[in-house]
């Protein structure tokens, strides 16, 4: 499942809702991303992020937070700033946050016509109920349009999701198991028993762990996936200079796997993808506009 060959075909549709709004609507949509410290994940992120809006002609602003000031004060301050900014039409809180800061009172601190991951509370209820809301955070909504581009079954299938971020495997789990998609979910997290025997049971397996696996180089093994199983890998850490991996062993379970991501490659191009869909529908909400529909 190579995510970068979904992107290309979704590139002229979200340049050409670009231009629409730009002409019509004389309207450049602004994304800002606040960035706490200099971790190696999230400026990754940020990087591809900035290249992609460069890419389609929108503005992307990056708000860098020394670790040192980063308090639940001062980063309240800054989203009240960007709330208030009409030229900043998306807010990206990047994660993680220092321990000790409040992120649930920053998430809620977003303008809901800007919570461009859906952390919100206004937000949060829109999926949780089974519908769309203003915004489906932008992993998982990267991950949907990988499953009905690829056309894994998805209705009835049972699934595992690994991880209870609030930006991929918490909201990943309740929208799978929600109306939208009526997947079976089993939810695993670090005190997980036997989560080997669990995984072996998916016919969809999505870790998004992102962590150092423990015992192995790998959380996910060929030994612990059921013969034809989709495997999207959502986890993504730094192993070296300039040298990323997932939560699974490509070279081993692609061998088991009937679906399994690229990683890098897979979901990282698809969480850019929708971060930019999501862009454009929080600039189109902004003009009393509905959000946009797209071929895939």
């Amino acid at each position: 499942m190579d995510g970068r060959e979904v992107r290309a075909l979704l590139m002229p549709e979200l340049r050409r809702y670009v231009e629409e709004i730009k002409e019509k609507y004389n309207r450049v949509p602004c994304l800002a991303a606040i960035l706490v410290g200099d971790d190696p994940a999230s400026r990754q992120y940020v990087k591809n992020k900035q290249r992609m809006a460069e890419e389609l002609g929108c503005e992307s602003r990056t708000v860098r937070v020394a670790v040192s000031q980063a308090t639940t004060a001062a980063l309240l301050k800054v989203i009240a700033e960007l709330n208030e900014d009409k030229a900043v039409n998306a807010i990206l809180l990047q994660l993680p946050v220092p321990d000790g800061v409040d992120q649930f009172r920053l998430f809620d601190a977003i303008h809901p016509d800007k919570d461009l991951d859906a952390v919100g509370s206004a937000s949060v209820g829109g999926f949780y109920r089974g519908r769309w809301g203003r915004f489906i955070p932008c992993t998982p909504r990267g991950v949907l349009t990988l499953l009905d581009y690829y056309k894994v079954p998805v209705e009835g299938a049972r699934a595992v999701v690994i991880g209870r971020s609030d930006i991929a495997g918490k909201p990943m789990a309740v929208i799978l198991g929600g109306r939208m998609r009526n997947a079976t979910v089993t939810w695993c997290h670090r005190k997980t028993r036997e989560l080997a025997s669990i995984c072996r049971e998916a016919d969809i397996l999505i870790p998004c762990v992102g962590a150092e696996a423990g015992i192995g180089p790998y959380l996910i093994t060929a030994e612990m996936v059921k013969p034809g199983a989709c495997v999207i890998d959502v986890g993504f850490r730094r192993v070296g200079p300039g040298k990323f991996v997932g939560d699974v062993d490509f070279e081993g379970v692609k061998q088991v796997a009937g679906w399994i991501t690229l990683n890098p490659g897979g979901t990282g191009p698809m969480t850019v993808v929708a971060l930019m869909q999501n862009l454009l529908d929080a600039t189109r909400y902004q003009l009393g506009l509905e959000r946009l529909a797209y071929s895939i």
